[in-house]
């Protein structure tokens, strides 16, 4: 099994924040995960699980991970959709410079680490069963990708 290790400002496995989006795509080939398909800036890997976004020029920005039989996704030693989203969230939380944190089920970004959340629901617990609330993607971005969120909910 793949354990993609989330790494904060580093990137999740190989696949490096700032590579190249060429780069990107060897790093998953070399993990069995080839290019599935691609929409303009953003490609997609194992079904859809694995997606990476490439800025203007066309490095990394930002990489999204849902949960998948073929890999496990790990932030601190832990499988992060092996716990509850709220266990998720305070594990991250847990982390940041700031503990104002306050949790919300569906969309989050932890600015220190630019670590994203994103829809917490029970239907997304492959592991247990559907029997607690787990992240549909969590995800993790640069500077770049940030700035974009903060601008987008007019933070800037």
């Amino acid at each position: 099994m793949v354990v993609l290790n989330l790494v904060p400002h580093s990137g999740a496995g190989p696949v490096l924040l700032g590579s190249s989006r060429g780069q990107a795509r060897e790093a998953l080939l070399a993990l069995g995960f080839p290019l599935e398909w691609s929409r303009d800036s953003t490609d997609y890997f194992c079904e859809s699980a694995i997606q990476t976004d490439c800025g203007p020029d066309d490095r990394v920005s930002f990489i999204g991970l849902g949960c998948h039989e073929r890999f496990t996704v790990e932030y601190q030693g832990k499988n992060v959709f092996a716990l509850s989203a709220p266990e998720v969230f305070a594990l991250i939380s847990a982390s940041e410079s700031s503990d104002s944190h306050t949790y919300e089920d569906y969309e989050y970004c932890f600015p220190d680490q630019i670590i994203t959340l994103w829809d917490a629901d029970e239907q997304y617990d492959r592991l247990g069963n559907e029997s607690q609330p787990v992240w549909a993607q969590v995800g993790m971005g640069d500077q770049a990708y940030a700035a974009a969120i903060a601008a987008i909910r007019g933070k800037v």
